[in-house]
């Protein structure tokens, strides 16, 4: 038996069928679609090609299903976990961007981060608001979301937190991550949300909006600066050839020292698709999230890698 199956057979017009699938994409779990890829269902024709666009990205390269579940922590936060016994593991958290999603579908991104190593915590902004004003329901600010991070996951279980963050979620990956102590933080395809940086407008056009009158455009640096320790390393990584994605890179390097890592001839924001295409998405995350940083990070005074390293060996850190 597969629910989602049961679900999607249970639609009866485009837009419950449309709802339900971005409802998957942004929380279920690769069991889920798994289930019903073997589901011996009559699904209609548009339904077999979306599962078969899942199947695809999902296995690029990856054989076995992560098992993944998950556990609803608030209304915008969620815990997915494979943890069967109290082994030493690692947090990863992760900050959804304006589509509520890590650039890919979230089955997609937990089948290629290994559930043996991490429990994968997501928090999203569903206001559009970039979580200048934190995560709904959670934690009013930045700050306030990494209290209430202490709060609920008893850090001590874990040997290791990083901090990820995509487009819209990337500042406030390296603000949290900073506070946490975390060993690592990354934003991807991100920029500060600064009046400099401000894409009001842009965002704007595509429906959405950041009701200037009430957003703190500076609340990063406020939040940031006044970390007593701010040694967590950060990493902006962004698509080589994509303007505004570098630009925010850049701004990332003046105001916190992040290190800018391009992707050579990604003129794209959304970088991960980009890797998906090349059946790397699985070596990017260990590279990034597990490699050594003495060989991920470029040496000063560069920013541009070629895809091509995705391939290399991973030198990983060594396990604590």
């Amino acid at each position: 038996m597969s629910r989602l199956a049961d679900q999607l057979m249970a639609c009866r017009t485009a837009a419950e069928l449309y709802r339900l699938l971005i409802k998957v994409e942004c929380d279920d779990v690769p069991a889920e679609i798994a289930a019903a890829l073997r589901a011996d269902y009559p699904l209609p024709a548009d339904v077999r090609s979306w599962l078969g666009k899942m199947r695809t990205m999902m296995f690029s390269q990856a054989d076995a299903v992560q098992p993944y579940w998950r556990r609803r922590i608030s209304a915008n936060v969620a815990l997915y976990s494979t943890r069967e016994a109290q082994e030493p593991r690692d947090l990863l958290i992760a900050f959804c961007g304006l589509s509520d999603r890590l650039q890919a579908p979230l089955p997609v991104i937990l089948q290629h981060i290994d559930g043996a190593r991490f429990d994968v915590l997501v928090l999203r902004d569903p206001t559009k608001r970039i979580y200048l004003r934190g995560v709904p329901g959670y934690g009013d600010d930045a700050a306030l979301v990494a209290e209430s991070i202490r709060r609920d996951m008893d850090l001590r279980r874990y040997r290791s937190v990083r901090a990820f963050g995509t487009s819209g979620g990337g500042w406030v990956a390296f603000t949290v991550g900073a506070l946490l102590g975390a060993e690592r933080a990354i934003s991807l395809s991100g920029m500060p949300p600064t009046a400099t940086f401000r894409l009001s407008q842009a965002w704007g056009a595509l429906g959405y909006s950041l009701d200037e009158q009430e957003a703190d455009f500076a609340v990063f640096e406020r939040i940031f600066n006044a970390i007593p320790d701010r040694s967590t390393p950060l990493l902006a990584i962004y698509g080589g050839a994509f303007e505004q994605d570098r630009l925010g890179a850049e701004g990332f390097e003046k105001l916190v020292g992040a290190t800018g890592i391009g992707f050579e001839g990604v003129d794209s924001h959304n970088l991960l698709a980009r890797i998906m295409r090349r059946n790397l998405l699985r070596s990017f995350f260990d590279r990034y999230f597990l490699g050594d940083l003495d060989r991920i990070v470029p040496p000063p005074g560069q920013r541009m890698v070629p895809m091509e390293c995705l391939e290399e060996p991973l030198q990983p850190v060594p396990t604590p």
